[in-house]
């Protein structure tokens, strides 16, 4: 069926709906302190969706229905206490088994709004149409300036020139690199020309601008520099530091009391020290926000999350009465194609780049026609136009590129030779070891058993494989490995708090452990993935294989998979644990591979 703007917009709407039915908990208790109430509840599915409890869920807004009824904003989620604090608190407070509902912000609506405009919405559809077009200027050679890029990444600064381009970056290939490269090369070319920078978080955009000023000064063009901005307030201000003039005026030094104030965060045992301290972060950051009309007229290059562009639309629509030339979205993949093709619409040329064999745009609708709108990307629509695959990655040892590259890259995927020629970069994917042996660089340890689901955490668990994270956390530190080196990963939030729980117990409070959708544009020298439920629909679908590829990719020296028997029957999974016992875990010189001891029971 053919994407209409008609069902682009419905989807949008039935997206927002889904997203607005409010996710359900059960009240266990509720008590206040000073201005504040704090509530300990569990998950349940009464009358709505159910959802672990997560930090994302700060800010919504919580209403219950007792006798009387009440409402508040969740300012503190505690998810290893199981609590919500709330602020602004109105009506008595819920009786012990009284239902609560919680709804998190609403990010669609401006997006929405623009889709009903009729002249936006005409100008969105006929990006789809500009594969046709001829690109605007011809290639051009690059000189010593960009001796540097490998030969595809040379290949790509020229997408730009195309009306739609895509960069196909997978883990490690240098894709930042690139579109840095890529904004350099188009300040220097077209003199006249503005370029605008969107993604869909803010650590995307954050990082493209940064490149791309790098690439300013690595080819003697700082007089371009100031001519780039960063709008918005999510900005991660070490990033910053000596690049104060991305940022507007005085924008940066704001910046800084942010940053101290975030150097002062109390524990969450004194919840109301803890909510002051949070509320003054908030007041700080309400200091970042610069006049968008007017940074967007005056800078030749601009970034801004999506989020924030959709916000402000009409300020970054004709700025100064001028166009921009150029649009670049980062992180590609993860934008949902009426968010992809609302920002082209900004510019006469579109670059998307990403990877699409990574995460997917989020989509909470069951219903499959919202799916097949809002779950494609530019990567499903604009399959014919000009495309680069960056094909040499510095991230990953061998072994673990080996294993990436054979099940989600068909063998595509290369170590780039110029990295494997440093000393640094051996010396920093030098193998580590236990009891004298070397850890394999792709480890598939089997007795992981079989999840469950647990009330408590309100989803799917393993407290077998969660032992197992356990014990080679332990026996690692032991060694000489930091816990700086590791990364725990999982694809649900149940098995990430128990996780924790068990680690919290062992005093190992400072091993990151991370769902699979927080973890991309991370990378550790060892990565251990615990996947649960391998065998699962979810698991088992194209996100589900996405998942999976992002979690092994973050390895750069090690990766530890934990399986039972149910998550070999993942076609994906099943496809590592062979590469790897044929190549890379194997018994070698000794009658059984490196395995950690389980603890008695």
């Amino acid at each position: 069926m053919a994407i209409t703007t008609e069902r682009i917009l419905s989807s949008l709407e039935d997206e927002r709906t889904a997203a607005q039915r409010g996710l359900s908990f059960k009240v266990l208790s509720a008590r206040r302190q000073g201005l504040l109430a704090i509530l300990t509840v569990e998950p349940s599915r009464e009358g709505g969706k159910s959802s672990a409890l997560d930090e994302s869920l700060e800010g919504s807004k919580a209403v219950w229905f007792g006798e009387t009824g009440g409402r508040g904003e969740v300012v503190v989620v505690d998810p290893e206490r199981g609590e919500f604090t709330l602020r602004f608190v109105q009506g008595q407070l819920p009786d012990a088994n009284d239902y609560m509902m919680l709804y998190p912000q609403d990010f669609l609506t401006p997006l929405i709004e623009l889709w009903q405009d009729k002249n936006m919405r005409k100008k969105a559809a006929a990006v789809m149409r500009r594969g046709a077009r001829e690109a605007v200027a011809e290639p051009r050679s690059l000189g010593n300036s960009f001796s540097v890029l490998r030969k595809r990444q040379a290949e790509a600064i020229s997408l730009p020139l195309d009306r739609i381009g895509l960069l196909h970056g997978p883990p490690g290939t240098g894709k930042t690199f690139t579109i840095g490269a890529m904004i350099a090369y188009l300040l220097v070319r077209f003199r006249n020309s503005k370029v605008l920078i969107t993604g869909p978080t803010n650590t995307a955009v954050d990082s493209a601008l940064i490149s791309a000023d790098e690439w300013l000064a690595r080819i003697g063009e700082d007089d371009l520099r100031v001519t780039m901005k960063r709008v918005g307030s999510r900005f991660e201000t070490k990033k910053f530091r000596g690049r104060d003039h991305l940022l507007a005026k005085g924008i940066y030094e704001a910046s800084l009391k942010v940053s101290m104030l975030e150097l002062e965060e109390p524990s969450k045992t004194d919840i109301e020290k803890y909510v002051a301290w949070k509320e003054k972060i908030e007041a700080a950051r309400a200091n970042l926000k610069t006049d968008v009309a007017t940074i967007a007229a005056s800078s030749r290059v601009v970034a801004a999350t999506t989020h924030t562009l959709f916000l402000h639309f009409d300020s970054f629509a004709r700025p100064g009465g001028q166009r921009w030339h150029f649009a670049i979205a980062d992180e590609a993949s993860q934008i949902m194609l009426p968010a992809a093709l609302m920002a082209a619409s900004l510019a006469q040329c579109a670059t998307f780049a990403g990877d699409p064999n990574q995460l997917a745009p989020i989509v909470q609708s069951n219903d499959p026609s919202v799916e097949a709108v809002l779950g494609k990307t530019a990567f499903d629509v604009f399959k014919d136009a000009p495309n680069v695959f960056l094909n040499e990655q510095s991230r990953m040892c061998a072994g673990v590129c080996d294993v990436v590259s054979h099940t989600f890259y068909e063998d595509r995927l290369v170590v780039c030779r110029k990295a494997k020629c440093e000393e640094e970069w051996r010396r920093g994917r030098s193998p580590w070891y236990l009891d004298g042996r070397e850890i394999p660089r792709v480890l598939v340890d089997d007795r992981a058993g079989d999840a469950t689901w647990s009330k408590k955490y309100n989803g799917k668990i393993r407290f077998q494989s969660a032992q197992l994270v356990s014990a080679y956390v332990n026996e690692l530190l032991s060694s000489y490995v930091e816990a700086d080196d590791i990364l725990v990963l999982t694809p649900f939030r149940a098995q990430r708090a128990l996780i924790r729980s068990m680690l919290g117990r062992d005093g190992r409070r400072d091993i990151r452990v991370s769902t699979v959708h927080r973890a991309q544009g991370s990378e550790r020298k060892i990565v251990i993935f615990d996947p649960v439920d391998a065998g699962s629909p979810f698991l088992n679908s194209d996100t589900g294989g996405r998942l999976i590829n992002v979690a092994a990719s973050r390895a750069q020296a090690h990766l530890i998979i934990l399986v039972g028997a149910a998550d070999l029957r993942n076609p994906h999974l099943s496809a590592i644990a062979q590469r790897a016992k044929r190549l890379w875990d194997h018994k070698g010189d000794y009658s059984s591979p490196v395995r950690v001891r389980l603890p008695e029971t």
